[in-house]
């Protein structure tokens, strides 16, 4: 049996994707990255694809919506339901045996994961379990609540499955970071809890392949 095939979702810098990568060369991760897929044309993450080597493509969310007015909402919901589709086929066209949102910043709805059913899909979030759920400012609230509140305050990350409810799948990495007022500026705290991050992506990735026996 060949390593397992893994799909990688993102939409900015990538790196989370690149820590990923790094596991992968230093012989911690033993996959393939069959496609890395970007919501965003200027997602530096492309370039670190290309750099190693690994199939990339964009597929943008606003060129579906592109001319819609926001006040024809059935219109909108045909385009993103179209959007869904077609990213789901891209996947399904490489076979992975697991798809990992890094930095995804888009929603995965119903259509999706309809359409993905039996390929488990991870997300990193940048949040524990039940805090700051629905957002992608997660990493500024904690500071914000810890500072504006004056109390120290428990935070971090967690790697869980996506299910359709947005940050409410089962967790299967949690990485708890102390934030204490006045502490730290919100940069310093942001900067912590990526080099966790980059930690709790790959034993995600891991744990998920070793729970649905790819590993």
């Amino acid at each position: 049996m060949g390593a397992p095939r893994v799909t990688v979702l993102i939409s900015g810098s990538g790196s989370n994707l690149q820590a990923l990568i790094d596991a992968r060369d230093q012989g911690r991760l033993p996959v393939t990255f069959v496609n890395v897929i970007s919501s965003s044309a200027k997602a530096y993450g492309l370039k670190r694809a290309a750099k190693h080597g690994i199939a990339s493509q964009v597929h943008s969310l606003y060129k579906y919506k592109k001319g819609i007015p926001k006040e024809e909402v059935e219109q909108c919901a045909r385009a993103r339901i179209q959007f869904e589709e077609d990213l789901a086929e891209l996947i399904l066209k490489d076979s992975p045996d697991l798809v990992v949102c890094a930095g995804w910043l888009l929603i995965l709805g119903p259509t999706f994961l309809k359409k993905l059913r039996g390929i488990s899909i991870i997300n990193l979030h940048p949040a524990l379990p039940g805090a700051f759920d629905c957002t992608t400012h997660a990493i500024e609230m904690a500071w914000l609540k810890c500072n504006e509140e004056q109390k120290p305050i428990v935070a971090g990350c967690m790697v869980h499955y996506v299910i359709e409810e947005v940050d409410k799948g089962e967790p299967l990495i949690v990485k708890k970071l102390n934030i204490t007022p006045g502490g730290e500026t919100l940069a310093e705290y942001e900067q912590r809890v990526h080099e966790v991050e980059h930690v709790a992506i790959v034993e995600g990735v891991i744990k998920a392949l070793q729970q649905n026996g790819k590993l």
